[in-house]
């Protein structure tokens, strides 16, 4: 036995900085819902917002239906997939948009989500913190 170790067992020192299930659960949810929210939102704004499908008419194989090789379409477990591809109209034309309003969303969600945690969330300081100091300077002429 050394001299700088014991027989008896340490307990487990509570965990810090660990993220509440509860906010896993939400966080969890939204990695769902977003994507899926964005897509819908491409499709119905592709379909029925004349701007957006405009700008997307400048290629038209963003527009059109996709192709499949003819060798891929014969695997037997994916023919339904391909059936669906196959009846997308404008696909390319959805997940290109469809990304970026993950991307606007997503950016709107983090920025509410430090707001509302900055008003809601604990103290910047714990416990044992020293507060700032309170000391206003002069600027120094000589």
């Amino acid at each position: 036995m050394g001299k700088y170790h014991s027989n008896s067992r340490r307990q487990a020192a509570p965990q810090r900085n660990q993220i509440p299930p509860l906010m896993r659960g939400i966080g969890c949810i939204t990695f769902v819902i977003v994507p899926v929210l964005s897509y819908g939102l491409a499709d119905y704004s592709i379909g029925n917002i004349p701007q957006v499908k405009q700008f997307f008419q400048s290629n038209p194989a963003l527009i059109s239906r996709p192709t499949i090789n003819p060798l891929l379409s014969q695997l037997t477990g994916l023919q339904p997939v391909w059936k669906f591809l196959q009846q997308q109209d404008h696909l390319g034309a959805n997940l290109i948009l469809t990304i970026a309003l993950i991307l606007i969303i997503g950016g709107i969600m983090a920025i509410l989500y430090g707001y509302i945690y900055a008003m809601f969330g604990p103290s910047r300081y714990g416990p044992t913190d020293v507060p700032p100091p309170r000391v206003k300077t002069k600027k120094y002429n000589r």
